[in-house]
């Protein structure tokens, strides 16, 4: 045992406390950073030293830096996050549903009553001009707030096709980070240790990832990541990452989601597609929308066809029969309903009753009329208010539904990244008192290397 033993333990300490005073510095600066996980510098005996009474004791080293993380709770973090952001995506949008179809917005209820109530004030008066030019007003008002509702619905359907296109690119985005931080992660671990803070940025992209679509992921024994889809098509193998791409779907001319291999082959995967963003998007998109946009093309061909088969058995003022009053059309009923033409151009053309010799009668007008209260829709089940009651009543049932879910999944995720905190969470009073005690033991440690430099210098002085 020698005095350079002695300050070589000095110095084995000075460097093993300052390790943990950065460590510990590191923490303290990271409190507020996203996904960080507390680290710890690890701090152990070192070989002892063999003399002539025994083995003595060599100092400390300090021999890693370890992060305190569950791997399990991290998993489940993830999963919940991917139910989570599909359940925003569905509240979001339905509530945009909601807001389409609100009576205060569209006046669709009450253009539909005042429709079928001026035919009725025309079974009063069925020779009136002015009553006709309100039932063309009338008419106006109702197809203008179909068409506007339908032209909604539709615009609703490209800004979710285009929010699908955008997640894609940030997916890509993520892929390519994921597969850059497996490489640094392997590059920090060829010697032996961990690099923590790559993991924790790649876990953060994990977590982002599986928020956009649901992925499979497993480390190698290297520590990097690799990412599947849950149908199985790679996504990242080390550094390596296979892009998504959007395609346009012939039939519907909205994106596809396909997954490009090795070859720049593209396969389909949109219907593989079963959580997070893409998954609500997509059936926003595919689903819901259309559902809803069916909804109202089921009312406005159901509106045209009843009212345009009785008007045509009629005559109107000029002795004419065999008018439409609506636009003759076969299809897009929701998107080109409006008058037709012979009723925009003169509203003489309307017709309130069907006989020709007897002018004042109104039996045309009357049936018109009575329409609102029959029951033409949803499979004879229906009339036309309770028909657009129950569009306003589902769509609210549907928003109510995923308000619900989302805030359920809002509250199971704030419980997880709670038990999360507790493991992987920095203290700040935790990390002060470590600093104190590290700070006190750097200055024991810096006390004896003068205590180790007066020994030698005494030696020294009795040499000379």
């Amino acid at each position: 045992m020698s005095i350079s033993s002695i300050m070589n333990i000095a110095k084995n300490a000075l460097f093993a406390t300052q390790t943990a005073i950065q460590v510990t510095s590191h923490n303290i600066s990271n409190v507020n950073t996203k996904g960080y996980a507390r680290q710890e510098a690890v701090l152990n005996e070192a070989t002892p030293l063999p003399t002539e009474i025994g083995l003595l004791g060599n100092g400390v080293v300090a021999s890693r830096v370890i992060r305190y993380y569950d791997k399990y709770l991290e998993k489940q973090i993830m999963g919940q996050n991917m139910d989570l952001e599909q359940q925003v995506v569905y509240q979001k949008y339905f509530e945009r549903i909601e807001g389409v179809l609100n009576e205060d917005n569209t006046k669709l209820t009450k253009n539909i009553v005042d429709f079928f109530n001026q035919w009725q004030e025309l079974s009063v008066d069925p020779q009136s001009v002015a009553v006709r030019e309100g039932i063309v007003a009338a008419g106006k008002n109702l197809s203008s707030s179909i068409r506007n509702i339908y032209t909604s619905l539709k615009n609703l359907q490209i800004e979710l096709d285009s929010g699908l296109n955008e997640e894609v690119t940030e997916i890509n985005g993520i892929l390519s980070s994921i597969a850059s931080l497996n490489g640094r992660i392997f590059e920090g671990g060829i010697g032996g240790s961990e690099a923590n803070d790559y993991i924790d940025q790649r876990n953060e992209l994990l977590k982002e990832l599986s928020g956009k679509m649901d992925v499979t992921t497993f480390e190698d024994q290297y520590g990097r990541t690799t990412v599947l889809t849950s149908k199985g098509k790679a996504l990242v193998d080390g550094e390596r990452c296979w892009q998504l791409e959007t395609t346009k779907n012939e039939d519907t001319g909205f994106w596809n989601v396909s997954w490009k291999d090795s070859s720049g082959n593209l396969t389909d995967i949109t219907d593989y597609i079963q959580g997070g963003t893409l998954r609500g998007l997509i059936e926003m998109r595919d689903e819901y929308a259309v559902d809803f946009i069916n909804d109202i093309n089921d009312l406005a061909q159901g509106l045209i066809e009843h009212v345009n088969n009785i008007h045509a058995t009629g005559v109107d003022l000029y002795g004419d029969s065999g008018i439409h009053f609506f636009s003759n059309i076969n299809a897009d009923y929701a998107k080109d309903i409006d008058l037709s033409a012979d009723i925009k151009s003169d509203s003489k053309h309307i017709s309130a009753f069907s006989d020709p010799a007897n002018p004042t009668d109104n039996d045309i007008a009357l049936l018109i009329g009575a329409l609102v209260d029959e029951k033409i829709f949803d499979g004879g089940n229906a009339t036309a208010v309770n028909y657009t009651a129950s569009l306003v009543n589902k769509v609210g049932q549907l928003t109510k539904g995923a308000k619900d879910m989302a805030q359920y999944d809002e509250d199971t995720m704030s419980i997880l990244e709670k038990q999360r905190e507790e493991v992987s969470g920095v203290s700040i009073d935790e990390e002060m008192a470590n600093l104190i005690k590290f700070q006190y033991a750097y200055q024991a440690a810096a006390r004896l290397i003068s205590v180790a430099d007066e020994m030698f210098q005494s030696i020294l002085g009795i040499v000379k």
